[in-house]
């Protein structure tokens, strides 16, 4: 067994370095320089977009970066790496059991240690389906001898037996019934409720996590928003669904192409959807706080998870397209701990609050408590710095006392 695994590590060895190794480039003669292109640097450049110096060879087609090896190679080498793996204790996911687009991300892992973490990610995973599915088979077969205990005691029984799985009064309701009723509430929303914005545009500026955490927060507002009694009309604008934010999105939902699906997600921009002179952006890098609810506006919230980035990109946007902008008054009501940012349902909640009672007091009960300093630290903050400030005061002096004394040369 020991000979075994010896053999498979060194053979697994010389893969890996055939998979990252990469054909040298052909060096250029002396007599002809290569022709050096310079992209053009803004701003608010995406994190996946590093400037650097283009060559004229690497702008027709880089087809020097192109591995030797199909990824069908790519995938057995990886296989053969995870069966050592598992061979040494490690904890590695089944390789029958890995998605498509989780290889995808396995092939673009170029260092060791990065695919052990997704291994363990994986596994974690996969061990997860596992118990679930054991758990809903402990209780499938418990639902199972339960209906056959109650089969038995009533053939056993002449009378009529009230209560769950027998004879009563009460129409269960399931679950299918309540998606209607607040389907319905949105379809209600879509005909005569006001108007909100999700801009969808901020995928470039996110990596793989933020987007899909993004697409959790997106659904998530969905769900809260047809609870409420007056939910909104939401418009997901700029959607792009070849990105990681919408993909994750239409995992979660599938139904949302379906035109009689109640959920507004497009590829415009809002510019064409809406008036201009009626939207307000709302991004906390503006100086300009919101004081009010205005009904006859529509406010438009960015879908961005800025955890790498703290650029202000909506600021910039709003700007570039003549938008009016505005933030929440949140330093009026609170002493920040940390940032002040804060997640899209989070705005979601504190913008219906604000819908229905225009109580900013009330509306900002939604923000996180773990975020501002309480009541009592503010006190005893304000009374340490009270108590400096006097201790301060016991060594100030006048220099006039100095320039009163009269010295005299001894």
């Amino acid at each position: 067994m020991l000979r075994r695994l010896l053999v498979a590590r060194s053979a697994l060895c010389s893969s890996v370095k055939h998979l990252n190794a990469v054909q040298p480039r052909s060096k250029p003669s002396q007599s002809t320089l290569p022709i050096v292109l310079l992209r053009r640097s803004y701003a608010n450049l995406p994190n996946n977009q590093v400037f650097r110096p283009v060559t004229a060879e690497e702008s027709e087609g880089d087809t020097d970066d192109v591995p030797s090896i199909d990824d069908d190679k790519k995938r057995k080498i990886l296989a053969l790496e995870m069966e050592v793996m598992r061979q040494e204790g490690r904890k590695v996911p089944t390789p029958e059991k890995i998605k498509e687009e989780n290889w995808q991300h396995l092939l673009k892992l170029r260092s060791r240690n990065q695919r052990r973490q997704y291994y363990l990610y994986l596994w974690n995973i996969e061990m997860a389906k596992e118990s679930k599915r054991i758990k809903k088979e402990q209780k499938r077969i418990e639902v199972a001898k339960r209906k056959e205990e109650l089969t038995q005691a009533n053939a056993e029984n002449d009378h009529l037996v009230y209560g769950l799985f027998h004879n009563t009064m009460f129409l269960r309701i399931y679950d299918s019934t309540m998606d209607h009723w607040h389907n319905n509430k949105l379809v209600q929303a879509m005909q005569f409720g006001q108007n909100l914005v999700i801009d969808c545009s901020y995928d470039d500026y996110m990596n793989d996590k933020e987007m899909r955490n993004t697409a959790k927060q997106l659904m998530l507002c969905f769900a809260l928003n047809r609870m409420h009694n007056e939910p909104f009309n939401v418009h997901h604008c700029n959607a792009n669904f070849h990105k990681m934010t919408m993909k994750t999105l239409e995992k979660g939902l599938v139904q949302i192409r379906d035109a009689a699906f109640p959920f507004n997600v497009t590829e415009k921009s809002y510019l064409d959807l809406f008036p201009k002179e009626k939207l307000v952006y709302l991004t906390p890098h503006c100086k300009n706080d919101l004081t009010e609810f205005n009904p006859d506006d529509i406010y438009i919230v960015g879908a961005m998870v800025d955890k790498s980035s703290q650029e202000a990109v909506s600021l910039g946007k709003a700007k570039k397209e003549g938008l009016r902008m505005a933030r929440l008054p949140l330093d009026r009501y609170f002493q920040f701990k940390s940032g002040k940012s804060l997640t899209i349902d989070q705005m979601l909640q504190i913008l219906m609050e604000l819908k229905t009672s225009n109580d900013f007091e009330k509306a900002f009960e939604h923000v996180p408590r773990r975020k501002i300093v309480p009541l009592d630290e503010q006190q005893l903050d304000i009374q340490q710095r009270l108590k400096e400030k006097k201790q301060l005061g016991k060594f100030k002096f006048s220099m006039g006392s100095f320039s009163d004394r009269k010295y005299k040369k001894r």
